[in-house]
């Protein structure tokens, strides 16, 4: 078929083979034109589906086309139609787990405020920002890294994340946090006693 589209065909049997270039080196801005307004209704209900937010399905398919237009699957099985809807479908997925992990930490971070945006006891007020202050002149005279790391660990974040944030491998990350809180404990020791 050689990019050429052809009408009233469904778009799982739609075959177009396009080489690993962009869109427009291998298809005319018609055809491209053609594909979208074929696909675009129902990429953005598939989505929809997923998301339930019209705005983000409309958004969505949106990057999917505009990934086709800038570099079209390499066509070895000759089916855009197919790459098209998995291609949704993976982008609907990637959203939803962005959407919990996000909804995750709002949770925590309101959990947390209103922890600590309760009344309590001025004697405990008091203590805990003692303790405040020892845990940051420890993590002040502890290695840099060392002191990022804890933090990063104590904020929540995954070992991949530390590792991301770092620029560090995930596989060494609890030796070096198993390194990093012996580390902490010594020197906290060496300023402020046993932790009780």
């Amino acid at each position: 078929m050689n990019g050429t589209l052809h009408a009233g065909r469904r778009p799982a049997d739609l075959a177009l083979v396009l080489p690993g270039q962009t869109m427009s080196a291998d298809a005319s801005q018609g055809d491209f034109d053609t594909l979208f307004l074929r696909h675009y209704p129902r990429i953005v209900d598939l989505i929809g589906r997923v998301v339930r937010d019209q705005a983000q399905a409309e958004h969505l398919a949106a990057d999917v086309f505009w990934k086709l237009y800038r570099k079209a699957p390499d066509g070895r099985d000759g089916r855009l139609g197919g790459w098209l809807y998995r291609a949704a479908l993976r982008a609907a997925l990637d959203a939803l787990k962005v959407a919990s992990r996000r909804s995750r930490h709002e949770t925590a971070a309101h959990a947390e405020y209103a922890r600590t945006a309760a009344p309590g006891d001025p004697l405990e007020d008091l203590l805990a920002l003692e303790r405040q202050a020892q845990v940051r002149t420890v993590l002040a005279r502890m290695k840099p890294k060392q002191a990022r790391l804890l933090l990063l660990r104590a904020s929540g974040l995954s070992y991949q994340e530390v590792a991301d944030a770092l620029g560090l491998n995930a596989r060494s990350i609890g030796t070096q946090l198993a390194r990093a809180e012996a580390s902490f404990d010594r020197h906290y020791r060496e300023l402020h006693g046993d932790r009780g």
